[in-house]
């Protein structure tokens, strides 16, 4: 494949989701976060380059851009979390579609998007970017591993 036919311009994802994904609503329990390795890699990728330009958003924001995603998936304010986090899911749509690879429901979407809403509870902190620390740790290759590495883990950023 050349990089013209990987390309997903910002054109290509201004395109309806309801356009990328198979027509059903029903959302599904995830087994295993591996199913949808693509929509979480693309999600939480972007989460974490948003905070990176935005280094004063909190967890509390990430939440509700999820939240907001949920409600509607296309008409969200350009530049905002919510809005980059779609346009990420959207290329792995097209990427998926271009590659005749199984559409995912919006269902699935919806049920990945409310898997990681969970997380991100679940990693509180004191100073309130607990889930975005968990995610840069993730992305820069440093998660604990053994049961001290994550006791420490914990202690120093969720306690």
């Amino acid at each position: 494949m050349t990089s013209e036919e990987i390309e997903i311009t910002d054109e290509d994802v201004k395109v309806p989701i309801a356009k990328l994904v198979a027509n059903d609503k029903k959302r599904v329990k995830i087994k295993d976060m591996a199913d949808y390795y693509d929509i979480f890699f693309a999600v939480e990728k972007t989460t974490f380059f948003y905070w990176e330009s935005h280094p004063n958003i909190t967890d509390r924001d990430v939440i509700n851009a999820f939240n907001s995603i949920i409600q509607d998936f296309d008409n969200q304010k350009e530049g905002t979390l919510a809005s980059e986090i779609l346009k990420g899911v959207k290329a792995i749509l097209i990427l998926r579609k271009r590659n005749k690879k199984r559409d995912y429901t919006s269902g699935e979407i919806t049920s990945c998007i409310s898997l990681l809403i969970n997380l991100a509870k679940e990693h509180k902190s004191s100073d309130g970017i607990g889930y975005l620390k968990w995610i840069k740790t993730f992305f820069e290759g440093d998660m604990p591993i053994t049961k001290e590495e994550i006791i420490r883990y914990i202690i120093k950023n969720e306690i």
